[in-house]
């Protein structure tokens, strides 16, 4: 076989070279525990340069389909026997914070409860796409950390089999993407609730300034309940730049802009911002809980051991990942398109960074919403 290099080839190489590689090893011409070609020897067969193959076993190995032994060469990992076979990818962003640590271990204890094999991958915006185009090839069911390394490319690959797909944290169902969030516009207003409840009203918000869907819902549901929120002193843009710890950034973002008597409470959309802010605080003279209430959402371990432990909303990530894993199920089984939205419920958990929690640590408060409640809040518009 020669790959098509005439200027009229749609295709790119390398995907021709990736379509090539997945038909031989569906077609059982290569299989597990037995050797592949080398990239030379193929790239020969195939009429291309070795980089063009090597781009294409690139897209194989991050989908787990083949892997590359030091020393010996390539070689077909054993996939299941049929579709059906339990065995689930979990795709975390190769950023490792807390909250995609603790996401890798409840898949596996999920997985476990669930008698089903978990495999934990992670990636950037590159890759992501890459191993996304052999799950759909694979087809291999998915649930992906839904944060800034979705972008279009992964979303259009995605849109090829959503059935196979399930995305935490992040809506994408009005795309045809099975979609699992936790309920944002409850969660603000949780926290806006318990803070103006303590006499707070010019309350902040310190945010990544991302873009993304959920943290715009987040940052819409407090304007609409600060009064204040106009004011540019209450809102602190920390400006992340996507795969970056937010804690340094958060620092001094907090550190330029919080003023004495600017806000007497603030909102910090992660455990990481919160920390950042937490520091910068302490340096301007304003220590948490005496000068500033802190409250956090996430309800990470950086946030139950900062000093002090943050009061916090969390988002329950065990029931997030149980009703992803749900719903690949459901959608496997569905006839007629798949089931697109889940969402799950916060609560606040009162620690010792807001002044009423010093008779208490780690009180859990259940969430008590329903979006038609919150409709009718004053201040609150859905």
């Amino acid at each position: 076989m020669k790959i098509n290099d005439t200027a009229a080839a749609a295709t790119p190489k390398y995907r021709q070279v990736f379509d090539y590689l997945a038909e031989a090893i569906e077609a059982g011409v290569f299989v597990p525990d037995r050797r592949m070609p080398s990239e030379r020897r193929l790239a020969e067969e195939l009429a291309v340069n070795v980089a063009t193959v090597r781009r294409a076993f690139r897209d194989l190995i991050a989908g787990g389909i083949v892997e590359k032994r030091v020393g010996d060469g390539t070689y077909v990992l054993p996939r299941p026997v049929t579709e059906n076979e339990n065995r689930i990818n979990l795709i975390l962003s190769n950023y490792e914070g807390d909250t995609q640590r603790e996401l890798a271990g409840l898949a596996m204890r999920e997985g476990e409860r669930l008698k089903v094999a978990c495999r934990i991958c992670y990636a950037g915006k590159t890759d992501l796409a890459m191993q996304l185009r052999s799950f759909v090839r694979f087809r291999q069911p998915t649930v992906i950390l839904g944060d800034t390394s979705v972008g279009p490319e992964a979303i259009r690959e995605m849109e090829k089999a959503p059935e196979l797909f399930v995305v935490i944290a992040n809506r994408l169902d009005h795309l045809g993407i099975p979609s699992v969030i936790g309920n944002d516009y409850a969660g603000i207003n949780i926290l806006m609730d318990f803070l103006q409840r303590q006499g707070h009203s010019r309350i902040g918000l310190l945010h990544n300034n991302s873009g993304h869907p959920i943290e715009n819902i987040q940052i819409a549901v407090w304007r609409s309940r600060c009064p204040a929120a106009l004011e540019p002193e209450l809102e602190f843009r920390a400006n992340v730049p996507g795969g970056e710890h937010p804690s340094e950034y958060a620092y001094y973002c907090v550190l330029r802009h919080l003023q004495p008597g600017g806000v007497t409470a603030l909102i910090a959309l992660n455990d990481e911002l919160a920390v950042g802010a937490l520091t910068a605080a302490a340096e301007l003279g304003l220590p948490v809980p005496e000068k500033l209430a802190l409250v956090s959402v996430g309800d990470t371990v950086v946030g139950r051991f900062a000093n002090p432990p943050l009061t916090g909303l969390n988002p329950n990530l065990p029931e997030h990942l149980h009703q992803a894993f749900d719903l690949l199920r459901r959608n496997q089984e569905r006839r007629f398109g798949p089931e697109l939205l889940r969402i799950v419920e916060p609560a606040l958990v009162e620690r010792r960074s807001t002044r009423r929690s010093r008779e208490t640590t780690g009180t859990v408060f259940p969430q008590t919403y329903s979006l038609n409640d919150l409709s009718k809040q004053k201040g609150f518009s859905q």
